[in-house]
């Protein structure tokens, strides 16, 4: 074989025996990663968990590099930080701010993530007598507007007489502690303390019930919560609140897991982070539900737990 011919054959075998050249990462995601890593070393809850996963988020910023759609970047580095802290909270985001224009999105995913925010956000809290007297009232979120506790505190005083209540979180999502301080403390004589937090950064406390409520207080008679994997966050605090001093029963099935509590965070113009800041627990076991979830006392099927319930009140 001519040389010349021989040399350029051999350069031809070794370019394509040679590995190809790593991928990159864009700068949109190591942007968005090592935003991430600094906040969650300044914020996450656990100092320990939070060095763990600002390296895991700086040590190969290319793994995702051959991922050009953003929505399910934000999927796969919350799936990674997942596996590091077990935390159902901690997420990273795409959130498009301004005029950032927007991944092409799973379409099945968005939609049934859109009808579950308008479920908690649009659902009006509803009341009604069943069968054998007891209440039920639908407590879709655990936040909003004044008049959504105004509407609770009607429905405490139409069931003031009625022989057990039943509570449905199921698909509950988030909320703040006023609304669960509120709705507790009608199922209790006296203040009550029901739960003790910590945070990294304003230390630990104590929530209890209020001293007065709005209606008649319902007391000495059963509550029953429906609970469902949809039940979430501040509709966990109430229910495992209530369940922690002993005063609820629950039917249904285990709730989604999400324990801590914290705030979101802009990181970039194509996403935000929510970071974990502290937890919620039982102060008589130290314990809380992040990740675990809230065990149901009476297990079933989320569609067949209301009538489990009126089943589980007529046995007594």
């Amino acid at each position: 074989m001519n040389p010349l011919k021989s040399a350029l054959a051999c350069a031809a075998a070794l370019a394509l025996a040679a590995p190809a050249a790593a991928q990159s990462a864009p700068t949109w995601q190591t942007q968005a990663l090592d935003a991430a890593a600094s906040v969650l070393e300044e914020g996450y809850i656990h100092p320990e968990v939070a060095d763990r996963l600002a390296a895991r988020l700086r040590e190969d910023p290319d793994r995702f590099a051959a991922m050009d759609n953003r929505r399910e970047f934000a999927r796969a580095v919350t799936e990674d930080l997942f596996e590091i802290a077990n935390d159902r909270h901690l997420a990273l985001i795409f959130s498009p701010d301004g005029d950032a224009e927007p991944a092409a999105p799973d379409e099945a995913a968005e939609a049934a993530r859109a009808e579950r925010i308008r479920f908690c956000r649009e659902t009006p809290l509803t009341a009604e007598s069943l069968e054998g007297g007891a209440g039920y009232i639908l407590l879709p979120r655990f936040r909003g507007e004044d008049s959504f506790l105004e509407a609770f505190d009607a429905a405490m005083t139409e069931f003031a007489d009625a022989p057990a209540i039943i509570l449905d979180v199921r698909g509950s999502c988030g909320g703040g502690p006023h609304f669960v301080r509120h709705i507790s403390t009608y199922f209790f004589d006296a203040p009550t303390h029901l739960t003790s937090t910590e945070s990294r950064h304003r230390g630990s406390g104590e929530r209890w019930t209020y001293e007065d409520v709005p209606g008649p207080r319902f007391t000495g008679r059963p509550l029953i919560i429906l609970t469902d994997r949809g039940t979430f966050s501040a509709a966990e605090s109430f229910t495992f609140g209530l369940k922690a001093v002993g005063r609820a029963v629950s039917i249904g099935e285990a709730t989604g897991g999400g324990g801590h509590f914290g705030g979101t965070q802009r990181l970039t113009d194509d996403f935000t982070i929510f970071v974990p800041q502290g937890r919620t627990f039982d102060p008589r076991t130290g314990e809380g539900w992040e990740a675990t979830g809230i065990e149901p006392d009476v297990e079933t099927s989320s569609e067949d737990a209301l009538q489990a319930a009126l089943d589980w009140l007529a046995a007594r």
